[in-house]
């Protein structure tokens, strides 16, 4: 197993936070590696997903997870992959924190695979991160002006 943890602390309330993560229609509009999600933000359901490729090459894959955990506003969580050669978890836990509250973002990812990519799936955390900063700048547009879209 490998795993990808990254945290970051956001001005906003986790209701603000949660807002912007189960707005799936908007994650194009924002979200640097997860350019597309359709489907309903309920535990179960099936959300067909699209995601830039963290190593710069531009591709574009496209996957289908299912929703784990819904508990708003604290945790958003999603399975995909091929159970034995590459699966992971995707996960998304907010925690009010002083005037703001505390994103723990990551992915478990099991299966073959990590043995194999093990330093390539490392590579991962720098486009987490960029995530993470693009949802704190989503969040904190969405509470200047909630009416006009952002552009990434």
């Amino acid at each position: 197993m490998f795993r990808l943890r990254t945290e970051s602390f956001i001005d906003s309330p986790p209701e603000a936070v949660w807002a912007v993560l189960e707005d799936f229609a908007r994650y194009s509009l924002w979200n640097p590696l997860l350019l597309e999600a359709r489907g309903r933000v309920e535990r179960g359901a099936h959300v067909k997903m699209k995601v830039r490729s963290p190593d710069g090459s531009g591709r574009v894959y496209g996957f289908t997870a299912t929703m784990s955990r819904v508990d708003r506003p604290e945790a958003l969580e999603w399975t995909g992959g091929i159970p034995g050669v590459l699966h992971g978890r995707h996960y998304f836990l907010l925690s009010a924190e002083g005037t703001g509250m505390r994103l723990v973002h990551g992915e478990d990812f099991s299966g073959v695979v990590t043995w194999v990519a093990g330093r390539k799936l490392k590579a991962l955390q720098s486009s987490y991160e960029a995530l993470n900063r693009a949802l704190a700048e989503r969040v904190m547009a969405e509470r200047a002006n909630p009416l006009v879209p952002t552009l990434r």
